[in-house]
């Protein structure tokens, strides 16, 4: 027990060469190579568990078809103790010897299209089109993989692998899936996301997270007849403003801050002056410094925007009502944080370019900003079109090497008895 100890504090100042060197002896264990050779034989079968999860419609907040088929998956891996949580999301464990941490790996199973979109897959030129497949059908069945190349090659870990499928990263899904699991579990050391590679090609490793709050605005005011009642300050005119208002704000490009009105919504018809409208808000920034000043900025553009419309009419019965819907914390990891030279040693142990991504929003902002290690890795292959329900596609050119990266950074994270101790605390 000394002995693990002393291991695990020299494994928090270990260099990159020395986290290498980790890796590469791990990687060099006849389990471990059976497992990394268990990925790439059967990424056929991953493929094919792509196009079949995706199949089942899991919009954000109804995403229980979805849940059900990966916790029947991960039961067939020969995951323990799996189920569905009080939150919908799907968790399985692989044990270690109960010496060494455990890890979370985590793939969302929320998409942003509604029910009753075409989820039908069109094949063109070696990519494959539809909704969701790569946001975040094959990062699923990438996950369900490596579970089964862990039972398959009984990697004898230190810690536990903790396998999450989770409601709620998309939208307004707000991270519910990650904010409920780490309300519930305290015994979590490190967290592994995986989403498609979303900035660079190759299979990047995402350390910081972009956060987000968003909100609704209501306007509220008399109403009226547009003849009858004209000079009654209208909601919808008022919205203009706001908007003209919000427009005019000037942020920094780096560190980078966006703002977008995404919704607009009120009127009753063509001949009333509004009594209502609403917008919906989306600002995001990796520092959470400048997200909170662009914040107040665009909520004193709003009362502006009223204040404006109210003096144009001479009236005071317009307000303003701003809700918040949605809050993703921003979070980083250092270049230099044990996780990310892990995950960046597991790329380079394998002869792969060791990649750092631009940053995202993605459930492991969530983990961060509790001081929890997190980074979010690719689920594998190419893609792109996110979001867009005629354009979003996957390729699974070189699909493997993404998951195997994935592998050789958990082993490194939870340890493998004998060889290595858990570089994860």
């Amino acid at each position: 027990m000394k002995h693990l100890l002393l291991s695990l504090a020299i494994a928090a100042t270990l260099p990159a060469h020395a986290q290498e060197k980790e890796l590469a002896r791990i990687a060099a264990q006849p389990a471990v190579k059976q497992a990394l050779a268990y990925i790439e034989n059967n990424e056929a079968t991953t493929t094919a568990n792509t196009f079949a999860i995706n199949a089942i419609p899991a919009p954000t907040f109804a995403e229980e078809a979805r849940a059900r088929n990966i916790a029947e998956r991960l039961k067939t891996a020969g995951l323990q103790d799996v189920q569905i949580d009080g939150a919908g999301n799907v968790l399985g464990t692989y044990r270690g010897s109960g010496k060494g941490p455990v890890v979370a790996l985590a793939a969302h199973l929320d998409t942003v299209y509604p029910a009753g979109t075409d989820l039908t897959v069109h094949e063109k030129d070696g990519r494959y089109y539809s909704p969701g497949i790569a946001d975040n059908g094959r990062s699923l069945a990438a996950m369900v993989t490596i579970a089964h190349a862990l039972q398959a090659s009984r990697v004898p870990t230190e810690g536990d692998v903790l396998f999450v499928a989770n409601v709620g990263e998309e939208g307004l899904g707000d991270l519910k899936g990650v904010k409920y699991l780490f309300s519930q579990r305290k015994d979590i050391k490190a967290f592994v996301g995986l989403e498609p590679a979303l900035g660079v090609n190759g299979d990047p490793v995402t350390y910081q997270g972009t956060g987000s709050r968003r909100f609704k605005v209501t306007l509220h005011g008399p109403g009226g007849h547009s003849y009858e009642g004209f000079g009654l300050p209208s909601a919808v005119h008022a919205a203009g403003r706001v908007i003209a208002r919000i427009d005019e704000i000037r942020v920094p490009a780096q560190p980078k801050v966006t703002f977008n009105v995404g919704v607009v919504q009120g009127g009753q018809s063509v001949n009333s002056i509004s009594a209502e409208a609403s917008m919906l808000i989306d600002i995001r920034s990796a520092d959470a410094a400048l997200l909170a000043k662009t914040e107040q900025q665009i909520k004193d553009a709003i009362q502006q925007g009223v204040a404006d419309t109210n003096r144009r009419w001479n009236s005071d019965a317009l307000r303003a009502e701003v809700v918040l819907i949605g809050d993703r914390p921003a979070g980083q990891m250092g270049k230099d944080a044990v996780i990310v030279k892990t995950a960046l040693a597991a790329a380079t142990v394998q002869g792969r370019p060791a990649l750092l991504d631009t940053p995202h929003s993605t459930d492991a902002n969530l983990p961060m900003s509790l001081g929890v290690p997190a980074i979010t890795m690719s689920g594998g292959g190419s893609s792109g079109g996110y979001h867009s329900e005629k354009l979003e596609w996957w390729s699974p050119q070189n699909a493997h090497t993404a998951p195997q990266n994935v592998l050789l950074t958990i082993l490194g994270l939870v340890g493998v008895r004998d060889v290595a101790a858990p570089l994860a605390q």
